[in-house]
């Protein structure tokens, strides 16, 4: 099979396995929803042995879970444990992230509001500083405490030309990692994901819908001038459970922690 780590937006609209990406347990593919006054357009997804967390990138969807309706808009996030299934409802053009991982466990379905995340300091956190051209907004939607198998997923935004995952910093022991570019407009950024910097595993010019996998080594990016670099980050735990979101290794010439 040939492993790819760069994907563009069109090359995501099937299942991506967690083998063409150079990883052992994460899926991704991109839904694109269309609503419709005349044509079924409703979509039943059944999660199976994954748990599933969706991404709006645009658009809104009402959803039904069992007893359990709503609406997701522009930065929601919905999580659905294995075994289960949520019906789709597009209201207008609607493009969705969706990760999944291996699980084994009993967990709670949740909608996740963008709103909620981002007034709560315990989720919206700002990271790096302005001096060094590093400073961002990550809002942490599933993170230590939200109880999952594998999953860990969130939402990163630079500032216009700056840095992000910066100290560059790594763990692909423990974790697997993808990110998925959105709301960048007609901007793009440089991703660089490497070991080695004489011999990096990728360096890649992005742009809105991409992925980029990473399956191990550092993984620091940059917006070009007059653009912000933004993306979806998705963590996946190797072993059920190990889900610390700050359990990483710095690049020591860099650093020694993230601030």
């Amino acid at each position: 099979m040939n492993i790819k780590y760069h994907f563009k937006a069109n090359e995501l609209l099937r299942r991506i396995s967690p083998e063409e990406m150079g990883l052992e347990y994460t899926s991704v593919q991109r839904m694109e929803l269309t609503a419709s006054l005349t044509l079924n357009t409703n979509l039943t997804l059944d999660t199976k042995d994954e748990e599933i967390c969706l991404v709006v990138m645009g658009g809104e969807v009402d959803f039904q879970y069992g007893r359990f309706t709503g609406t997701a808009i522009f930065k929601d996030m919905i999580y659905i444990p294995w075994k289960e299934s949520i019906t789709l409802i597009p209201k207008t053009r609607t493009v969705l992230m969706r990760f999944g991982a291996p699980s084994h466990i009993d967990t709670q379905f949740a909608h996740l509001k963008f709103t909620d995340i981002d007034k709560d300091p315990k989720k919206h956190k700002v990271f790096g500083k302005v001096e060094t051209n590093c400073q961002r907004d990550v809002w942490n939607f599933i993170d230590d405490d939200f109880k999952a198998s594998r999953l860990m997923v969130g939402l990163c935004e630079g500032n216009m030309g700056g840095w992000t995952s910066w100290p560059p910093h790594e763990h692909a022991d423990k974790r697997e990692e993808v990110y998925v570019y959105f709301n960048m407009g007609k901007a793009f950024g440089i991703q660089c994901v490497y070991k080695d910097m004489e011999h990096p595993l990728i360096v890649a010019i992005v742009k809105d819908g991409d992925l980029i996998s990473i399956p191990r080594g550092y993984h620091p990016n940059v917006g070009c001038p007059g653009g912000k670099i933004s993306f979806i980050y998705c963590m996946v735990a190797k072993k059920p459970g190990d889900r610390k979101f700050m359990d990483l290794h710095i690049q020591k010439i860099f650093g020694d922690k993230l601030e």
